[in-house]
Formats: C-alpha cells, structure tokens, sequence
C-alpha cells in the first residue's frame, strides 16, 4: 500500500513539476536552473550537499532587486537530471562554469556559497579569480572536520544506513513521516524549504547518498586551495544552539561547539580579505532564521564592487 502511495504522489508532482522552469543541457542532461535580476554583476548561488534551489528561494528574491542571481541543482537533485558521474569539487565547479557561460551572467561573480558548496567552489575560485568580486561561506564545511572531530561526535553526526534511507523513499515511509514531523529543527514544517525536500527527495536520494560517500574525497582535494589572494571573503557562522539540539551528550556538544568555531575562524586565513559574521539567530540553516543578515551580508559586497 506504502508503494502505490509512493508512486501516485511521484505521478501527481511530475504532472506539474517541470511546468514553466528553465533548463540547459550539460553533458546530454537536463540542469535546472532560476535566474533572476538585472545588473552588471552576478550572486551565485551554491547548495551544500544534496540541497537544491529551494533553499536560497526568498534570498534571491530579495538580492535580485539589485543584480543578477542564479541559483540552480546540481545533476542528480530535485529537477535536474543526473549524469552519472561522481560528485567531485573539479566536476562540480565544472558544472557551474557551463551554467554561467551558458545562461549569459555577466561578471563579475559574487559567489555565496552554503555547507559542502566551500569545498565544491574552490577549482572554480581559483580557476576564475579576476572574475570574482566577492566570496561569502555561510556555515562553510571545513576540509579537516572530518580529520579533527573524535570518533565519538562523528557517531552522533552519523546518519542512518543507506539501505534504510532507500527503503524508506521507496516504500513511501520518508513522505509520510516528514509530513507529520519537520525535517530538521531549524526548518518549519510550514516553510515552503520543507515541503520541497520532503516531496522530491525521491528524485534527489541517490545523489545526496553519492555526496556522503565521496564526502572524504572532497575534503582532501580541497586542501590544496590555501588561499584566494586578496578577493574579499566573509565567513558567517550561526551560533545559536538550535544545531546541537540532535546531539544529547553534552560533552560532545560541547566538542561540536569548540571544533566549529575553530574550524570557521581558520577558514578566514584564505583571504588576506577575509572578516566574521556571527549569524546569533540561526545554526546550519541561517538561510530560514537569519536571512536578512545574509541578504545584507550580500547587498553589502554589491554595494562595495566596481562593477555592480
């Protein structure tokens, strides 16, 4: 019963999915894509992992006032459809350096970039640093959490086995559940972000389960980026306790605490530019709790730039 529940539900958003979105081909398959704006600049918009489009939804309204803004999903999440090929930092920034040519946004770039999208940008920074006006990490994912957290908070940071994940798409369990409960503490339940990973996760899973596992790989290959000159960078952390609420050993939660904010105080020595923003309203998803410090974070590398 779960399954046909599952498969009428996929049939029922598809009927309309698709329905007034842009697309490009890259590599013979379909990349969704929402651009908006006019300007002499571009705000780039890059998702940390397994994440779409939907989550920079009301920021981009907002910044479009003032340039242009793209946002899109990688292969393999929510409507873009998936190559095939593993998720790396090189393909990635590939990805995107086809985006941007294709879709015709003007540079310079100012490149906002949330979670895992710190690592997944680095070829592309250093492959285009005369184009770029600006870089802001929001909760950047630091190369070396993984290397430097203890076995004991990686366990609390684990996630449920793949099969499980699987099963529960596919047999429909994960979109009856997440009806009744949110997703994570720092989404509510009404917030349109919510209803978008809960309806098509079905089509972004496989992906999200391929970033987790070449999760690593990625970190050590965006190692050897140290330093991006002197391109202005602003790395935003939130600090509100909302992000450890999954974390129950208080000790471990204390680790988490320290390590972040060790880790994001490092990542301000790859600028010779670089300054912090402390999000107090918000923990991994300042997207939702403190958007307007985002977008005024943004507006102010617009505001500062020769060309916008």
């Amino acid at each position: 019963m779960g399954i046909l529940f599952e498969q009428y539900a996929r049939w029922k958003l598809e009927r309309t999915a698709f329905i007034g979105r842009t697309f490009i081909t890259i590599k013979g398959k379909r990349l969704h894509y929402v651009k908006k704006g006019q300007g002499n600049c571009t705000v780039v918009f890059q998702s940390g992992m397994g994440s779409s489009h939907g989550i920079w939804q009301d920021i981009q309204e907002k910044v479009a006032n003032h340039a242009v803004t793209i946002a899109y999903d990688r292969n393999g999440i929510m409507l873009s459809e998936n190559n095939g090929l593993p998720i790396t930092n090189d393909q990635a920034s590939e990805e995107l350096q086809t985006l941007l040519e294709k879709t015709y946004c003007p540079k310079p770039y100012i490149l906002v970039g949330h979670s895992m999208a710190a690592n997944y940008l680095r070829p592309f920074i250093e492959q285009n640093r005369d184009h770029i006006q600006g870089i802001i990490f929001a909760e950047a994912a630091h190369p070396q959490l993984v290397k430097k957290a203890s076995k004991e908070l990686l366990e609390a940071l684990k996630l449920p086995p793949r099969w499980l994940i699987k099963s529960a798409v596919f047999t429909g369990i994960y979109r009856l559940v997440y009806s009744f409960i949110p997703l994570s503490a720092e989404i509510p339940m009404h917030h349109h972000l919510h209803r978008l990973e809960r309806d098509f996760f079905y089509r972004t899973c496989d992906k999200v389960l391929e970033e987790l596992a070449n999760e690593r790989l990625n970190f050590d290959h965006a190692e050897q980026y140290t330093s991006f000159g002197t391109i202005p960078l602003t790395v935003i952390v939130g600090t509100a306790e909302v992000r450890y609420t999954y974390i129950k050993n208080a000790a471990i939660r204390d680790e988490f605490r320290e390590l972040l904010n060790e880790l994001q105080h490092d990542l301000l020595t790859l600028s010779a530019n670089s300054r912090l923003v402390q999000a107090k309203n918000s923990g991994h998803i300042l997207q939702i709790q403190d958007s307007a410090l985002l977008i005024a974070e943004i507006e102010r590398m617009i505001a500062t730039g020769t060309y916008c």
